[in-house]
């Protein structure tokens, strides 16, 4: 496991890309345990897809090692 720091914006279950405005959506920022020494894009998408509700996606903005700054 390695712990990155992540910055996604969660789209609500239902929306498609024409529904909705990127600056619209919520964005958090959580220090995730990610699988592997060095996760690929999707197993960091799905890492992060499986925190949210059931059917919500999830737009990947930043990957960070928590001790950059």
């Amino acid at each position: 496991m390695s712990e990155y720091v992540i910055r996604y914006s969660i789209i609500p279950p239902g929306l498609g890309p024409d529904d909705y405005e990127p600056a619209d959506l919520e964005q958090r920022e959580h220090l995730v345990d990610v699988p592997g020494e060095q996760p690929s894009v999707a197993t960091i998408h799905s890492t992060v897809k499986a925190l949210l509700p059931p059917g919500s996606g999830v737009a990947i903005l930043s990957v960070r090692d928590p001790g950059e700054g």
